[in-house]
């Protein structure tokens, strides 16, 4: 009976997949057509790629613009020239909705006179057809080699279960990049079956995993701006690491060619998500839901030293929304998110070692020297609390007088090897100097040096600030560090306990000695689950006889889902619920509109509003493309954009305001006209284009 149960279970699981693509391709569905169009009709439109039709039988009739308002202002969306009595049809793209009902269709004559009429005109959205066809065939391939490879029992049952929630939300990922995705996706599903073949891990623990990589796709889809729910992730740091990032994969080299103060690791691991999609976020969407999954099954794994099996699946699946707060993940995509995980791995060895259930030799030393690297070369400070945690690993291991100079070797080659890969990339670029210069020299200058009064008092503050900010998550990281450290219960020797506190206290102060960004408290955020541990713990003990079930984490999935939106409400951005373009849409199809075939060189001229520069085609017009926040600190970078403006550099220049700069215009500016004048009460932006 259970395994009719089950045969019937996995022929429903594909037919509601399938159900669920085509509501969605069906609900992106738009065919208009308009006869006798005149201008005075106004339409909105949605998100995504149109197919416009334009014919007409006025012999004076030369060209066609379609225009929208925005901000008080109309503005060409696209134009084309037409002929009499010839159909025309061209595309537009939308990034964002165009829901004020400010979309018209304008035929002119050759002197830009408007036509009273079009004789038809029809629009029609571009459906992924052939890519959701193909995706569906991909999916019922997987399918099969998931019943095949897992001999077609409850476990394959589970599994194509999870693949298919997974697949869900990668959906528009693949529509962007149908050949790239189908690789990393059958790539997956090889090493799965691989895995299997090998029998060296339970199958229970593969479940697991894609259970937990399943509800991070889920869950980040919401909770990330990287993802495709959203237009694209506005946030200026992102830009940055993906601007760069872009940069790399098309010859340019970090600190010399385009010039921030972040480490070299963020950089190359935005190259890595331009690759799987290009000109898009989504390759970030991917990389933080797989950062995101290894951290639930490490907090797993954290759970699992001090409870059962059930209690520990709740607890990963109910820390996810603690984890993914929007106080701290911000838009998602900082250093700190994709750090989380390397904070994870390390706490779990860290406990597991002092718990007295692994023993953390030479090869786990080797994985936590080249994650520690990674860290390193991302933001150094991140690192401090991580080479404490491991030092009082080997102190432990030296004072119980066990050899640990292949464990310390080991170590060493982990971080070594993402070191000399990390140098021997600038050494073959020949920009070692520039690596120095750019990570640490303006990194030491970003600190601000102050008395030692004046450093407690501005760390007390951003403390503070941290948790006014977070403070129901800070209540539950103190309640944790305090039982794990004060409890003989977690950790029984007494340096295990001072070292934690020691790490803990560490990780503070070197967070926020100088700035207290909201971002930076993701790390902070991973001690939680010490917290939620100590309480569960409490409460299995002493408040509550039960136990919990195994499948607890299954049945916490969706309502912590629903949950996630009352912690992290980035969905009010999300492109869905978009009523009009931003300004840096109108850049984008400003420059769009404007660049005639010319190179789409950028400068931003004293702001770092690099949003812009994720346009598909939109290159650095120099090394100081943007300002960064350090440009005060660094004269060079004020002085270098001056002397872009003077020469002429950039084929487009973005001005913050560009009447806080009167001489501005007479220094360079001259050689340019402005073709976008955006003012509002909360601010004032001109675009140039070079004459």
């Amino acid at each position: 009976m259970k395994e009719k149960r089950v045969r019937i279970v996995y022929r429903m699981i594909p037919l509601l997949f399938l159900i669920v693509i085509l509501c969605l391709l069906a609900a992106g569905r738009y065919d208009r057509t308009f006869s006798d169009y005149v201008p005075g009709n106004y339409f909105s439109l949605e998100r995504g790629d149109y197919k416009v039709l334009i014919d007409s039988q006025d012999p004076v009739a030369a060209s066609c613009n379609i225009c929208y308002e925005v901000n008080g202002q109309e503005r060409i969306l696209a134009s084309t020239g037409v002929k009499s009595g010839v159909g025309v049809d061209f595309t537009i793209s939308l990034p964002v909705n165009i829901r004020n009902d400010s979309v018209r269709v304008v035929l002119l004559d050759e002197w830009g006179t408007e036509l009273p009429q079009i004789d038809v005109l029809r629009i029609t959205k571009m459906l992924p057809i052939r890519q959701t066809v193909a995706y569906l065939v991909l999916y019922l391939a997987i399918t099969l080699l998931l019943y095949k490879g897992f001999d077609g029992g409850r476990v394959s049952c589970q599994l194509t279960g999870f693949v298919s929630a997974a697949l869900l939300p990668i959906y528009p990922v693949y529509c962007a990049a149908p050949v790239r995705m189908t690789i990393l996706i059958m790539t997956f599903m090889s090493v799965l079956l691989l895995i299997k073949q090998r029998g060296k891990i339970p199958q229970e623990r593969i479940v697991r995993y894609v259970f937990f990589l399943a509800l991070s796709l889920t869950a980040l889809y919401f909770c990330t701006e990287s993802s495709p729910f959203y237009a694209r992730n506005h946030w200026d740091d992102v830009s940055i690491y993906y601007s760069i990032g872009r940069g790399v994969t098309q010859g340019y080299v970090p600190y010399r060619d385009m010039f921030d103060h972040k480490g070299p690791a963020v950089f190359f691991l935005y190259a890595l998500a331009h690759l799987l999609v290009p000109d898009c976020f989504y390759g970030g969407y991917l990389l933080e839901s797989f950062c995101f999954s290894w951290l639930l099954y490490f907090v797993y794994k954290i759970s699992r030293l001090y409870l059962d099996e059930g209690a520990a699946g709740a607890l990963s699946v109910i820390s996810m929304v603690l984890l993914l707060d929007g106080s701290f993940l911000v838009y998602g995509g900082s250093c700190e998110e994709f750090a989380m995980v390397i904070y994870g791995v390390v706490l779990y060895g860290y406990l597991a070692y002092f718990a007295g259930k692994k023993t953390c030799d030479s090869k786990w030393m080797l994985g936590i020297g080249a994650l520690l690297g990674i860290a390193f070369w991302m933001k150094f400070n991140m690192t401090v609390c991580l080479f404490v945690l491991v030092g009082v690993i080997m102190l432990h291991k030296l004072l119980g007088r066990q050899y640990i100079i292949k464990d310390m070797v080991a170590f060493a080659g982990g971080f070594g090897g993402v070191s000399v890969l990390t140098g021997g990339y600038f050494l073959c670029m020949d920009s070692l100097g520039y690596l120095k210069n750019g990570y640490f020299v303006a990194n030491l200058a970003y600190a601000d040096v102050r008395s030692m009064g004046e450093t407690l008092a501005v760390f007390g503050q951003n403390v503070l600030e941290a948790v006014i900010d977070n403070p129901g998550i800070s209540l539950l990281v103190v309640f944790g560090v305090l039982a794990f450290v004060l409890s003989s219960r977690y950790l029984g020797h007494m340096l295990g306990r001072a070292g934690l506190a020691g790490a803990f206290v560490l990780l503070i102060g070197s967070t926020y000695v100088s700035y207290a960004y909201l971002y930076y408290y993701c790390l902070v955020a991973v001690f939680a689950v010490l917290g939620l541990v100590a309480a569960a713990g409490f409460l299995a003990e002493r408040a509550v006889k039960l136990k919990v079930g195994d499948k607890a984490a299954l049945v916490l999935a969706l309502p912590c889902l629903c949950l996630l939106p009352v912690f992290n409400q980035n969905y009010r951005e999300a492109a869905v619920f978009s009523e009009n373009f931003t300004l840096f849409d109108v850049c984008e199809k400003e420059i769009e509109n404007t660049s005639r075939g010319r190179d789409k060189t950028m400068l931003l001229y004293h702001n770092h509003t690099v949003s812009v520069m994720t346009f598909a085609g939109v290159k650095p017009a120099a090394r100081y493309y943007f300002a960064p926040n350090i440009s005060e600190k660094i004269p060079e970078v004020n002085e270098e954009q001056d002397r872009y403006i003077h020469e002429g550099i950039a084929e487009f220049v973005l001005v913050h305001d560009v009447d806080i700069y009167p001489s501005l215009m007479a220094w360079g500016l001259y050689q340019y006209e402005e073709i976008l004048d955006w003012r509002t009460d909360e601010e004032s932006v001109q675009l140039y284009r070079l004459r």
